[in-house]
């Protein structure tokens, strides 16, 4: 795991940790270019109760404090087809404690084809300066909520598919 050079931590893990097969169980197929879902800690099924137990997990082994039943849950698609205007995502750079107050984050990018382009994810580090992660599929991203980041805007043809999940600090 690596550990980028933030105020707050911020640790960048190179695989799975669900299968990506699993989004596809939160979110249908769509022609939309972006298409967001979100899921929050009063909802259950087996599937969120599934995600968030592993996501859990993995903050545990990894020394992290949090509310393991008060959580919240983003899930992004991107499908693009020939694209040659960036698609924005909407974003401004903002934290997740934006949305979520005090939380820490797992994102998991479960698909990133390489035909996209800048299909990244940008931060800034411990002296305000802009950087980007390169994503792969299967990078998996511990953020604190406290990290200023936006989402690159892709464009080309390609499948982004993404699951965010904020768990409460302790």
């Amino acid at each position: 795991m690596l550990s980028l050079d933030t105020h707050h931590p911020t640790m960048v893990y190179g695989d799975y940790l669900v299968d990506p097969s699993m989004i596809d169980k939160l979110s249908e197929e769509s022609e939309e270019k972006r298409k967001v879902v979100y899921f929050h800690h009063t909802e259950t099924t087996p599937v969120l109760e599934f995600i968030t137990e592993i996501c859990s997990g993995f903050l545990s082994q990894n020394g992290f404090q949090h509310d393991r039943n008060k959580w919240f849950m983003d899930v992004i698609r991107y499908n693009l087809k020939d694209e040659t205007k960036r698609v924005k995502s909407g974003l401004a750079w903002h934290c997740e404690n934006d949305n979520y107050p005090n939380v820490i984050t797992v994102l998991m990018y479960l698909r990133i084809d390489g035909t996209l382009k800048d299909a990244n994810i940008r931060y800034k580090d411990r002296n305000d300066e802009k950087r980007v992660i390169e994503l792969e599929s299967g990078t998996t991203v511990i953020m604190d909520g406290e990290v200023p980041h936006k989402p690159q805007d892709p464009y080309g043809t390609g499948k982004r598919d993404l699951i965010i999940v904020s768990f409460s600090k302790e």
